[in-house]
């Protein structure tokens, strides 16, 4: 199995970075100037406003909109002294008290970003947690002996009091030597953080969370990767520096592309990142999987399609369920879709078959770095489950709402907006001091107007003595009209 990483970086505006496995699509990554991510950044915040009845309170941290920060995500540190009786949040936290924050989640639409006073630095093979005594490892790693091998080292670590450490999957049959070389780092990270805290005045930025390139290679670089090529001459250094501190003896498989085509060109993956960007996604056997994301969830329906092969209803359903299974782990990944998922399978009677199912879901959602949990087939044939949210989906930055559906994904048809429009035009012509009427409305509408709706016009100029004109402009968009109303000149007389 030969396993690459290629990172497109050339333009300062958009970095793209994929996981190849014997030169299938496995991760993908995208980063835009076009939005700024913030997640994982450290900034020193100002409390604006208490909320008891969300249990809550609202941050600035520099940011446009102020952020969300949960009661339960605030340290204890932070509470302020009170007798007993008085732990309302009103009483525990004051506005304009400051406190070191982390965005846990980006700004998304109207809501403000997510925030969390618990801090945790990644490293290569650890993650530090200062303000905790949590020692621990990743549940991603699931052999029992490694498990107790990994904590029997950090247990007997010297890690400064009031700092907490994970071993990251990443940590994997890693040594005490590797585990105190990431701690030093991370030591000194949290330290300059510290520093900043204490000069700086609120809101501030703290830490920036590192370049997409050096965050991919630090989550999901392992032994594995056979070869890293860098297409910018600064990234490439950046990443040679990188590994120099993670993975020294393996910087010789970091090399400079210097092809004369594009790098995702030369490896065949523009059309495979095309397609992560649609709904539909084929399956080898005929069926196919179709994939919408809401504002409350994420919904994927399983088809059939073609696939006849079998010699039932029941053995198709489950062939195509069961293939489905791997794509929309997949699919996740790729598409770093977070959150609540509903997947409709086909239905299926046999119990078994849909224990299956199941299983096979959660077996190809084990390579996932997010969190992932499952629950069983209901009766409908729907099953749930739930994602970590990592990072933001792959349309973040990438794409922008329709101004022509306003993200509906659908737009009015020609009727309704002529209908919608005569609809207007009625109610503002109600007044008799009116003498002339424009109506400007999208070319396809005035045509519908104009052919088809010609002796309703004509029925309003008669009644409210008016004269209507109808104009068709190309640069109006589905939806979109107007109307010009000229008033009636003083002592005119119109009959």
């Amino acid at each position: 199995m030969t396993t690459k990483i290629l990172i497109n970086a050339l333009d300062s505006d958009e970095n793209r970075i994929v996981a190849l496995v014997d030169n299938k699509l496995e991760q993908f990554h995208i980063e835009t100037t076009a939005k700024e991510v913030t997640q994982g950044n450290i900034y020193k915040g100002i409390v604006t406003r208490v909320e008891p009845s969300l249990q809550a309170v609202f941050v600035d941290y520099g940011a446009a909109k102020n952020g969300f920060l949960q009661k339960n995500e605030i340290h204890k540190d932070y509470f302020q002294d009170v007798e007993k009786g008085e732990k309302a949040l009103f009483n525990l936290i004051r506005k304009g008290q400051e406190l070191i924050v982390q965005v846990t989640k980006d700004p998304i639409n109207q809501k403000g970003a997510m925030l969390t006073t618990f801090i945790s630095l990644p490293g290569r093979l650890s993650v530090l947690m200062p303000g905790t005594d949590t020692k621990g490892v990743s549940r991603k790693i699931t052999d029992e002996a490694e498990r107790k091998r990994l904590l029997g080292i950090i247990k007997k670590m010297e890690i400064p009091t009031g700092f907490g450490m994970i071993v990251r999957t990443a940590g994997k049959n890693t040594t005490k030597t590797m585990l105190m070389a990431d701690l030093k780092y991370l030591m000194r990270v949290w330290k300059n953080i510290d520093k900043e805290a204490v000069n700086n005045t609120a809101p501030s930025l703290l830490y920036r969370e590192q370049t997409l390139a050096v965050r991919s290679l630090r989550d999901y670089f392992t032994s594995d990767v056979n070869e890293i090529l860098v297409d910018s001459p600064e990234i490439y250094k950046e990443v040679l520096d990188f590994m120099d501190v993670i993975a020294p003896k393996q910087k010789r498989i970091v090399k400079l592309f210097t092809g004369e085509k594009p790098i995702f060109t030369k490896y065949q993956l523009e059309d495979q990142i095309a397609s992560i960007y649609r709904k539909d996604v084929a399956l080898k056997s005929g069926g196919f999987i179709v994939i919408e994301q809401t504002e409350a969830l994420v919904s994927i329906d399983v088809n059939s399609g073609k696939s006849t092969k079998k010699k039932n209803i029941e053995e198709t359903a489950f062939h195509t369920n069961f293939e489905a299974c791997e794509e929309v782990a997949r699919q996740l990944r790729l598409r770093d879709l977070g959150g609540l998922i509903i997947i409709d399978f086909i239905d299926m009677k046999d119990s078994r078959h849909k224990a299956e199912i199941t299983k096979t879901l959660k077996k190809h959602l084990k390579s996932d770095k997010a969190k992932t949990k499952v629950g069983g087939i209901t009766s409908f044939g729907l099953l749930e489950m739930s994602r970590q949210r990592i990072r933001h989906s792959i349309t973040f930055g990438s794409y922008e709402p329709c101004r022509h559906c306003n993200g509906r994904g659908q737009i009015p048809s020609v009727e309704t907006q002529g209908l919608a429009f005569l609809r207007q035009l009625n109610l503002k012509t109600l007044k008799p001091e009116i003498r002339d009427v424009t109506g400007q409305v999208p070319v396809e509408v005035a045509g519908y107007l104009l052919n088809r709706k010609r002796h309703e016009l004509s029925e309003i100029e008669e009644k409210r003595k008016v004269s209507i004109t109808i104009e068709g402009d190309q640069t109006m968009v589905s939806g979109e009209n107007k109307i010009v109303i000229i008033p009636q000149k003083p002592n005119e007389d119109l009959s």
